[in-house]
């Protein structure tokens, strides 16, 4: 045997290249602590990386504490609350016109509306109404906020700020809504309800009477939301008239022609221009009766004429008559 295959019979496969895959791990044993101590102070430098990375980590969750999460949701999911405060005619006014065009030019809403789960899965409306109204008729994803938290009267807070700044609900539309939450027991009272609330407790009385105002009144109006805060007060005096005078004031309001809510509430207090009356059949002034105004009060004074007490009573029942008809309102003493 030749000195060249003596060698290789002794050194085997000394000469064989390792696999690429077990160099790293080669290197790595022969890298590692020998010694108890230099492992030790290698496993404690692993731990502090690990501690570094988990406080890292926790930093970055702080950011995110107490955030709620914000996603698209099918609109039909989402329902309208019991309180919610906006008439259906708050979806056909111009303004809800150009919202849903604006929407429907972002292929959804891109200010979120707020929602918290309901038991069945869905979810009830916090605020945001014409947001998801518009989402809803053009079947676009609405962007919601999701609030797992909310209580009932938070609800109501939060429904009642997110709407007054941006378009303020009808004196109408309010005093619904706060009717619905006192006899609810949100609040004990009308005091509490504006101290929370943040309105002043008048508000709350005038807004509660625009919604009480007789179904024959608010409908005089094309809309409940076409009734005015400022109005509030002299429509509640208007339904307390007589039948006779207020269904008279009523067939006014029902024949403006030009449906603005001003003429009709002009109508309605009978203080709006009024067409010219037919001429009627001369008559012959007999000189017998004089009117004259003296200060607040009006005089009636029958010339040259005695009447008996019957006649006297009768004649106060007519002028009684005449006056309740003409200015709605009865003679004070």
């Amino acid at each position: 045997m030749s000195i060249k295959d003596r060698l290789l019979a002794k050194s085997g496969d000394i000469g064989v290249a390792r696999p690429a895959s077990e160099e790293p791990q080669s290197r790595e044993r022969d890298s590692a602590p020998k010694t108890g101590p230099g492992q030790m102070l290698a496993f404690r430098q692993q731990m502090l990386e690990h501690t570094k990375q988990v406080e890292s980590l926790k930093s970055e969750l702080e950011k995110f504490d107490g955030a709620q999460p914000v996603r698209k949701l099918d609109p039909k999911l989402v329902h309208r609350s019991r309180w919610a405060n906006r008439h259906e005619d708050s979806y056909s006014d111009g303004a809800f016109q150009e919202l849903r065009e604006a929407i429907k030019s972002t292929q959804g809403n891109v200010v979120p509306i707020k929602v918290r789960p309901r038991e069945d899965g869905e979810y009830e409306l916090v605020f945001g109404n014409r947001r998801h109204h518009a989402c809803l008729v053009d079947n676009l994803p609405v962007l919601a906020q999701i609030d797992e938290q909310l209580t009932d009267r938070d609800l109501f807070m939060q429904m009642e700020h997110e709407n007054r700044e941006r378009k303020n609900p009808s004196a109408w539309e309010q005093g619904r809504s706060y009717q619905m939450a006192l006899d609810a027991g949100l609040w004990p009272s009308q005091n509490a309800m504006a101290s929370d609330v943040g309105v002043s407790q008048a508000h709350v009385s005038r807004s509660i009477a625009a919604f009480a105002l007789p179904s024959t009144l608010v409908e005089a109006f094309d809309s409940p939301n076409d009734i005015q805060f400022p109005w509030v007060k002299d429509l509640t005096g208007l339904s307390k008239l007589e039948p006779r005078v207020l269904a008279e004031r009523l067939r006014q309001a029902k024949e403006v022609t030009e449906r603005t809510p001003k003429k009709v509430f002009a109508a309605l207090m009978d203080d709006g221009p009024r067409e010219a009356e037919a001429p009627k059949a001369a008559r012959k002034n007999t000189g017998l009766v004089s009117v004259s105004v003296s200060g607040k009060d009006t005089k009636v004074v029958c010339k040259k004429t005695v009447l008996t007490e019957e006649q006297q009573q009768k004649l106060a029942e007519l002028v009684d008559d005449f006056i309740q008809a003409q200015l709605g309102v009865k003679p004070t003493a």
